[in-house]
């Protein structure tokens, strides 16, 4: 397991730190780094770690002067250009978004005014709206918006933060703020997590401490920003480092507190239908039937029940299953490209 350290340190109270990573990212940078600029709480620090780019990345970002603190180095993915962020963070307060994203100018006075209020919460969440690249660039709307509910109208603390992060997928990069003690007892992202990274680290922050959530759209997740014709290789690159589910959830369970584990276990089964799908996207299904015989019982969506369908049609039936998916998808993604 790979995962970077923090070291305690002095941190200036009030300060926000904004971590940016960015990878080729010319087209979309400006803009996260405009909305993180026009926030109505003044005290923010902006670091974008620029990883590896090829492109303009690097020119577009020294626009903005000295406005933002800026890092080059090696490209060695997202969450590594994460660690890297986290680990020059002066603030009280630390965030994270991606370059393609962007926040509501009052995203971080809301998590700040929370977490002053609620001192027993190590780390606060806010409601987000996804644009997809795939299924012509449709919004994906909250959760909790269909929720009529007066308990998901007011920002709280989560009681049970597990089962609120299955019922209601509230959680993602660019929707949180961690306070900075969290970070240094924590540590960073594993960067040996291609898929569902962002996935392990909250559910591992969650071990710490407890959660709050502003059930406000603060966050919009941009995810048509994909180079025209490169949509089937950059899934099919992610995916064929696909882990392990034992793997993902190693540093997870040992501190896992009784009373979470069934919260988890769901959670976990959505990580393992992303997985059962990632392997048999390239072809490694074998490993995907075994990922599926263990983890049926909290298959779930669409997929999850084509997944048990296969388990119980035999090793023949699963693997006409895995080609008429992989066939699909293949055809999907194409007809995405051609919209980009």
């Amino acid at each position: 397991m790979v995962a970077t350290t923090t070291q305690p340190r002095q941190r200036i109270d009030g300060l926000v730190s904004v971590v940016i990573p960015a990878y080729n990212a010319e087209k979309s940078v400006a803009r996260a780094i405009e909305h993180a600029l026009a926030q109505t709480y003044p005290h923010v620090e902006i670091i974008v770690i620029n990883d590896g780019s090829t492109d303009r990345t690097e020119e577009v970002v020294h626009r903005f002067g000295d406005r933002v603190r800026y890092i080059r180095q090696d490209n060695q993915g997202e969450t590594a250009a994460r660690n890297a962020g986290f680990a020059i963070a002066r603030g009280e307060f630390v965030t994270l978004i991606d370059h393609d994203d962007y926040w509501e100018p009052q995203f971080v006075e809301a998590c700040v005014d929370f977490l002053r209020r609620h001192p027993q919460a190590l780390a606060v969440s806010v409601g987000h709206e996804h644009q997809t690249a795939l299924k012509q660039g449709r919004t994906i709307k909250p959760a909790f918006l269909a929720d009529h509910q007066h308990e998901f109208r007011d920002a709280h603390v989560i009681d049970r933060f597990f089962d609120f992060w299955y019922e209601r997928d509230h959680i993602c990069a660019g929707s949180a703020m961690l306070r900075g003690s969290l970070i240094d007892a924590a540590g960073g992202q594993r960067t040996d997590l291609v898929l569902s990274g962002d996935m392990e680290y909250w559910a591992y922050l969650a071990t710490f401490g407890k959660w709050g959530f502003i059930p406000r759209v603060l966050l919009h997740i941009d995810g048509t920003q994909v180079a025209k014709g490169k949509l089937f290789e950059k899934f099919h690159s992610r995916y064929s480092r696909c882990a392990s589910i034992e793997s993902w959830e190693s540093r997870i369970v040992p501190r896992l507190a009784p009373e979470d584990r069934a919260g988890f276990e769901k959670v976990r089964g959505r990580v393992a239908n992303g997985y059962v799908f990632a392997k048999v996207f390239v072809g490694k299904d074998r490993e995907a039937l075994n990922t599926a015989k263990t983890y049926a019982p909290h298959l779930e969506g669409r997929f999850g029940q084509l997944w048990r369908l296969g388990l119980t049609a035999g090793p023949i039936s699963w693997a006409a299953l895995c080609r008429i998916v992989r066939l699909r998808t293949r055809i999907q993604y194409y007809l995405a490209e051609q919209k980009l």
